[in-house]
């Protein structure tokens, strides 16, 4: 048994061998209140806002939170040494170049035009498609049977 366990009434008996007597208290239904489920609501909502600022103002978050901004930093260092050392190649001119021609020759050409013809025209499509399912979710309200007759 550890130190943090407490024990059971039938532990203690079992060690000091004697008859404890212990009352044991019957609840009746006329004892327990209802419970107002609102207040009960209210408490938890409370006690989880402050369990939630606890750990939001805990040690251990905060210590998470620089080591992140250093690990972000870090990074963000290595990614940027990495694309100055890569802009600064002969490959990345060739590639520099070779896009601006490819640009060229994209804006010169039909292609876009074609490209966004047919982008619109999907959207468009998927619109069409989108209003459909809406009206299966909400279909449009009918008349119930007989109900005229009732009104007369």
């Amino acid at each position: 048994m550890t130190e943090d366990t407490t024990p059971s009434v039938e532990e203690i008996k079992a060690r000091l061998k004697v008859e404890v007597p212990v009352e044991e208290e019957e609840v009746t239904k006329a004892d327990v209140k209802n419970p107002d489920l609102t207040e009960e609501l209210r408490e938890f909502g409370k006690q989880f806002a402050d369990t939630i600022r606890t750990a939001w103002n805990s040690a251990e978050r905060q210590r998470l939170e620089t080591e992140l901004r250093d690990g972000m930093r870090s990074f963000a260092d290595e990614v940027d040494k990495a694309i100055q050392e890569i802009k600064k190649s002969p490959a990345a001119d060739r590639v520099k170049t070779e896009a601006v021609h490819v640009r060229e020759k994209v804006q010169s050409s039909d292609v876009s035009h074609k490209a966004r013809v047919g982008v619109a025209q999907g959207l468009q499509v998927l619109s069409e498609q989108l209003a459909k399912l809406a009206e299966r979710f909400t279909p449009a309200e009918k008349p119930v049977p007989g109900s005229e007759e009732a009104n007369e």
